[in-house]
């Protein structure tokens, strides 16, 4: 495959938003973004291909977040979901069978995370407890008020999909 320029990408991606009619309709809105994406010859095929994910990503994002657009049928859960990359009722439902799996040791934590979950618009955007030993390279940073900071890399990270 080849190299893809993600900052050209960006830049595009934040090109075509700019050029969109907000007068249109979530969908024709869509469509002008990935014709006009798609028309760019800056960009190679793969990155086209990428930047294509991305506006979905950003679509699905939109449509349920507006709670508005076509929707369609789960083929896992037989739900009416807007996303057109995941449903978002699978996603809630797979993260409620899971409450048990997990705790941080506080209650009212935990109740907070999980109120989180259950409004979750998107399987990138989704709050969740993260263990200590899910993580490596833990290193110090700073200290400031009443704690201390580091950063670390998260072992499985986040949910994608």
């Amino acid at each position: 495959m080849a190299t893809i320029r993600k900052e050209i990408i960006t830049a595009t991606i934040n090109r075509v938003y700019a050029l969109t009619d907000i007068h249109n309709s979530v969908e024709k809105q869509h469509e002008y973004r990935m014709q006009t994406v798609l028309a760019d010859k800056s960009l190679t095929k793969d990155e086209k291909s990428y930047a294509v994910k991305e506006l979905n990503v950003g679509f699905d994002y939109i449509k349920i977040l507006l709670n508005e657009g076509k929707k369609r049928i789960c083929e896992n859960c037989q739900d009416e979901c807007l996303a057109t990359l995941y449903c978002e009722h699978c996603i809630r439902n797979y993260l409620k069978e899971n409450f048990s799996n997990w705790t941080s040791g506080n209650n009212d934590v935990d109740n907070l995370i999980k109120k989180c979950q259950i409004k979750a618009l998107c399987p990138y955007k989704i709050i969740e407890w993260i263990p200590y030993n899910n993580l490596q390279n833990i290193k110090y940073l700073t200290k400031g008020g009443y704690s201390e900071i580091y950063t670390a890399d998260w072992i499985d990270g986040r949910y994608e999909e």
